[in-house]
């Protein structure tokens, strides 16, 4: 079926993802479907089964849209986290260039956005993050909580922010604590750990035989090419750049995470071979001011070797140099986290499936807002000492 006949326009004027996704307005999205379907979701929460509905955007109504249940530890039967899929039901279908998008429920953060100040703050800085809005959630007219609008990442995404999606990418899961070591020859380890999302079709060698070699590099290649030797495979520059930029902001749960490797997607471009990190799912950062710069660095055999190389050690710090002084300038952390918490606190009071009060929501933000105070001093000390 063609997308002119799935979307419904009531406003004559044209809507895009940067409306969409545009975070100075608090966005509304409605979900219409039948109501055994949404018990059915809700009482089923752990499955991934879909269900059709309908779903309206400031006057655009997508009909017959894949709604499922999502999420690992932010799962939920009273507040489900929710994929759109508007290609499940008919391969050629899209909204506004996406082919589906994520509703965040924001149960694992009480102050409901440490993840959209994190990737605005990634954004700044030139790393490939997806947009995020906040959005009232109405469900067969009934409002079923505040969300965030995620743009998920995909070929879509890649081919937005790389210029070129067509190469092979891979979610990460986090199965066991894993610290980037090399897990041996069979390529049928690797398959579990990075999900292939694009280029199913291809052999589990051209897939994964990468991804090995990657890893059988990162810890077996010696100290005075080490730097070479992985980038023919990885992009140390972006992902230092996004290692520095995760330390700055606390991230307790990414790639340098406190179990291990956590939280983002690996992608191959397909004219060099060469991968690079994106990352997602940003609801634990921010943890504490005083979180050290290089949590996770010794146990993760990446950053630890990539430290122990002079060139690789002072890329490092000077990307987080430059994190702490794009959320410095104009004061930009703590505006944009007095701005967010604005203009979603009546939202987020009234959310009636929230796991957590009202109380300890206004206690999070200031959590937050303490962070935006001390954690520029905190920084600067640590680079003094450890650069």
């Amino acid at each position: 079926m063609a997308l002119s006949s799935l979307v419904v326009a009531a406003s004559a004027n044209a809507q895009t993802t940067d409306d969409l996704f545009n975070g100075a307005v608090l966005q509304s999205i409605q979900v219409t479907m039948h109501s055994r379907d949404w018990e059915t979701l809700r009482a089923n929460f752990t499955s991934n089964d879909f269900y059709p509905a309908d779903v309206t955007w400031n006057g655009l109504r997508v009909r017959n849209v894949g709604v499922r249940s999502r999420g690992l530890g932010s799962r939920s039967g009273i507040k489900p986290g929710l994929e759109l899929n508007f290609a499940h039901y008919s391969s050629r279908s899209e909204f506004l260039g996406l082919k589906s998008l994520v509703l965040d429920n924001l149960t694992t953060d009480p102050s409901m956005i440490r993840e959209r100040v994190a990737m605005e703050l990634l954004r700044r800085l030139g790393i490939p993050a997806s947009r995020e809005a906040h959005t009232q959630l109405y469900v067969n007219g009934q409002y079923a909580g505040l969300y965030a609008v995620v743009e998920p990442v995909d070929s879509t995404f890649v081919a937005r922010t790389l210029g070129d999606g067509s190469g092979a990418l891979f979610e990460y899961h986090w199965l066991q604590p894993f610290f980037a070591t090399y897990l041996g020859d069979n390529l049928d380890i690797y398959r579990p750990l990075f999900e292939a999302r694009s280029q199913q079709t291809k052999s589990t060698f051209d897939l994964y035989d990468p991804i090995r070699e990657l890893f059988r590099t990162i810890n077996d290649a010696p100290a005075d090419t080490f730097r070479d030797a992985v980038n023919k495979y990885l992009d140390l520059e972006s992902t230092l750049r996004l290692l520095a930029a995760e330390s700055f902001l606390a991230e307790w749960d990414g790639v340098l995470g406190y179990a291990g490797m956590n939280n983002f997607y690996l992608y191959r471009d397909a004219a060099t071979g060469q991968s690079r990190m994106l990352p997602w799912d940003a609801d634990h950062a921010m943890i504490g001011a005083e979180y050290p710069l290089l949590s996770g660095a010794n146990e993760n055999v990446l950053m630890r070797r990539s430290l122990e190389d002079p060139v690789l050690r002072q890329r490092y710090f000077s990307s987080v140099s430059e994190a702490m002084q794009s959320a410095a300038a104009g004061d930009w952390l703590a505006r944009e986290i007095a701005a967010e918490a604005q203009q979603i606190r009546e939202s987020a009071w009234a959310d009636p499936t929230k796991p957590y009060s009202n109380e300890e929501f206004d206690a999070a933000i200031a959590e937050l807002t303490v962070f935006a105070q001390k954690r520029f001093a905190f920084v600067a000390k640590q680079i003094e000492t450890l650069r």
